[in-house]
């Protein structure tokens, strides 16, 4: 007890002049005579301290006096709830002539931080006597859970109390004064129910440790920390802990409330995980327990390194939320006939009603009396009870369905029995038949039949031991492997499938593979059977290829029909439309004007005659006929002209035509008559697409061992999806328009650039020209 003795002569005049305003002061007064105990906290009158900054003397002040009013009347009178304030209480106690000396005041909240007692003396000043759970418990005047101060009354004396109360969680100060005898004995009623309660939960809790070591059954080990936390959470709050378990551990003391809290409530819900099997009976409820798991642990942490206030508004909203949702599961749980249930939802629905009721006395919304106070405590042990009820249940249904199980183990011996033989049987058939089969088990193969060993030219050992992955070919053991991980899984797989297998030294084979899932030895085995389709896979690939030439010779027949039908309509009617005025107007044509029909039927003769050198040309290249003879040429010479030879055959053209030989690399061994197919076509190609003029241009270097020939021009551009069409007999780009053409230069490019063994690469877009590189070595 720490006491201080306020001196007369400081505080005589503000006594006096306080005694003068007693009267004037709605002050409450309680007659004390000589009942075993006296009931305080209706009779309190108060006076709010928000900035907790006010001494005795300030309360002493006439004004502060004038501010103090009368508690709320009833038993809620004195609980304020969650409030950072300082509360000032005050009390006058009228002792009659006969009233005993001795009294003992006790405030029946131990969490309470703060207390300070002032007491009226005859010396015209105060006694203090300071306490709560901010002080060590050993310095406590007298032993008890609760804040229990000593007080000495002067019979016929009235004595004026002043009660400071100050805490960071619930304030509360549900006051009494008692007699010692009268409070020894309501002691004795209450250590003997804390009695029952703990002895309560050690019994449960060993008892259920016992059950654990012998079913290993981790719901029982969960359980029992789950219950030792809530024990120790009861111990904090009731003052047991403080008094009996860490009466020196001042700094656990201010946080063992709010943490033992915090890991009861988290492995509550490890516990209701396991007991309900929430992970596959209810995965989305499972996944709203692991965060509010999450949510528990965080709050232990902060419960030992934040703020009392702040882990206890978090440990609050938890357990109902907490409660409230392991008590759904519950109901759930029960209409699902899951074992247990019933008893489980009446545990959880018993200690919700404890954690509602004690969430709304801690926050001023319940009064304090035995039951609010301790309704946690009540509900827990309820709660405790029926759980340890439900496990009991899940042992009974165990067992039933361990009896059960063994009931059809027996009759399933008997079908294991006869299964066997089929088995043999079914062996000796898959043994000789023409596939090859393989039984898989376990991940590993089980069987091989003997046409498997052929197939796989391997013996039954090896496949046994290495599998037929090792020997299928690299590019199709993922299919396969997916193939039968579906089947396993009873997934949708096609009837068959086809996969190559590459035995070293040996020709690709190719096998067709099936599948189904089978009985196997008392369990299931997949098995695989085969068939080596080599012949019949090559069979297929060549009638495909000949489809493939037949389909293509009908699409270059169908381009050919449609460009002879359009390229030599326009010449023959030239030649007709000139022949008829010949014939009708012949005598009366002047010479210059027979020589320009004439020249348009030369014009057109050669212009249908150069049409089928090239297509007759074509048809040398595709039948292998068109020869290469390189010889020793001056490549500078060649390319120039070339480029004079296009000038000159398109002379009415826009463009302009330009030769970059700066870095010819001269001599080399071409074939000349291939070169002017390949640039003379080129060259063509970008005058005649250039419509509005604009460069072209044929650049010619050494790059390494080759030489490179660019011919670019600012034309019309080749569309971007139609470049890998471009060297196909007889296709035109869709944006040529009328410009006249027959689909053959290209072709004829190609061709020849692959005699040379060289390459050749487009680059273009729509409108902004073309430039081919033709590589050759």
């Amino acid at each position: 007890m720490t006491s201080a003795l306020i001196p007369a002569r400081c505080f005589a005049a503000l006594f006096f002049l306080w005694m003068a305003l007693t009267a004037a002061a709605q002050t409450g007064t309680v007659a004390i005579g000589n009942n075993g105990s006296y009931v305080l906290s209706e009779s309190f009158t108060f006076v709010e301290d928000p900035g907790n900054q006010l001494t005795l003397e300030d309360v002493l002040r006439p004004d502060m006096q004038a501010r103090f009013k009368s508690v709320a009347q009833g038993p809620q009178s004195t609980n304020f709830g969650g409030t950072s304030s300082a509360i000032w209480l005050r009390v006058t106690l009228q002792p009659g002539s006969d009233t005993p000396a001795q009294w003992l005041l006790e405030v029946a909240y131990p969490p309470l931080d703060q207390l300070d007692l002032y007491t009226s003396n005859s010396r015209g000043g105060f006694d203090r006597q300071s306490g709560g759970d901010s002080l060590p418990f050993p310095e406590r005047p007298i032993p008890h859970r609760n804040h229990v101060k000593p007080i000495v009354l002067q019979p016929g004396v009235a004595s004026v109390l002043y009660l400071r109360i100050a805490s960071e969680g619930a304030v509360s100060a549900p006051t009494t004064l008692w007699q010692p005898a009268a409070l020894w004995q309501n002691d004795q009623e209450h250590y003997a129910a804390f009695g029952l309660y703990f002895g309560l939960l050690i019994g449960l809790l060993a008892y259920n440790l016992l059950l654990f070591l012998s079913v290993r059954d981790i719901a029982y080990l969960i359980y029992v920390v789950f219950v030792a936390f809530i024990g120790l959470s009861q111990a904090a709050n009731s003052g047991l802990g403080a008094q009996f378990l860490w009466p020196d551990a001042l700094w656990w003391n201010i946080h063992s409330i709010n943490t033992t809290h915090a890991a009861s409530g988290a492995f509550a819900l490890l516990f209701v995980r396991s007991f309900l099997a929430s992970r596959s009976k209810m995965p989305k409820a499972d996944l709203w327990l692991r965060l509010l798991f999450g949510a528990w642990i965080v709050t232990v942490l902060a419960s030992l390194l934040m703020s009392y206030k702040l882990a206890s508004n978090m440990t609050s909203v938890l357990a109902l939320l907490s409660v409230v949702t392991i008590f759904v599961m519950a109901v759930i749980s029960i209409r699902r006939n899951h074992p247990g249930a019933k008893s489980f939802g009446l545990a959880w629905g018993a200690l919700l009603i404890g954690v509602v009721t004690q969430v709304m006395h801690n926050h001023g919304f319940l009064p304090s009396n035995p039951f609010t106070v301790d309704a946690l405590l009540i509900g827990s042990a309820l709660e405790m009870v029926l759980l340890s009820f439900a496990l009991a249940d899940r042992i009974n249904v165990a067992r039933r369905e361990k009896e059960l199980a063994q009931a059809q183990v027996a009759a399933e011996q008997t079908v294991v029995q006869a299964l066997q033989q089929s088995q043999q049987r079914y062996r000796s058939v898959i043994e000789h038949v023409a596939e090859g089969m393989v039984v898989v088990q376990n991940d590993s193969i089980v069987f091989v039949n003997f046409r498997a060993t052929e197939i796989l030219e391997s013996t039954k050992a090896d496949i046994t031991k290495d599998g037929i992955f090792s020997k299928v070919h690299v590019d199709d053991r993922a299919m396969l492997a997916r193939r039968m991980q579906r089947r396993l899984a009873n997934q949708e797989v096609p009837e068959r499938c086809q996969v190559r297998l590459a035995l070293i030294g040996q020709p690709v084979k190719w096998l067709e593979f099936g599948d189904n899932l089978v009985p196997w030895d008392g369990g299931q085995g997949l098995l695989v059977f085969f068939l080596d389709v080599t012949e019949r896979h090559n069979a297929e690939l060549e009638t495909q290829a000949a489809l493939n030439r037949q389909q293509e010779l009908n699409d270059l027949r169908s381009r050919f029909v449609a460009m002879t039908s359009h390229e030599f309509r326009t010449p023959l009617a030239a030649i007709l439309s000139a022949q008829d005025l010949l014939k009708s107007y012949g005598g009366r044509l002047a010479e210059s004007e027979k020589s320009e029909l004439l020249g348009m039927i030369a014009s057109s003769v050669n212009r249908m005659t150069g049409m089928l050198e090239r297509v007759l040309l074509l048809g040398q290249v595709e039948a292998h006929m068109l020869e290469f003879k390189p010889r020793q040429l001056d490549l500078a010479a060649l390319c120039q002209e070339l480029v004079t030879e296009a000038t000159n055959q398109q002379r009415t053209s826009q463009c302009r035509v330009v030769a970059d030989l700066s870095h010819s690399p001269g001599l080399g061994l071409y074939d000349e008559k291939l070169l002017r197919h390949i640039f003379s076509n080129l060259l063509s190609n970008a005058i005649k697409y250039s419509p509005d003029g604009g460069e072209v241009r044929m650049k010619v270097f050494a790059e390494g061992a080759q030489t490179v020939f660019e011919v670019s021009d600012q034309g019309i551009g080749i569309p971007a999806d139609e470049i890998h069409h471009l060297f196909e007999s007889f296709h035109r780009a869709s944006n040529v328009g009328s410009i006249q053409g027959t689909g053959l230069g290209l072709a004829i490019v190609k061709q020849s650039v692959d005699l040379h063994g060289g390459t050749i690469n487009v680059a273009s877009h729509a409108g902004q020209g073309a430039c081919f590189t033709v590589r050759l070595g």
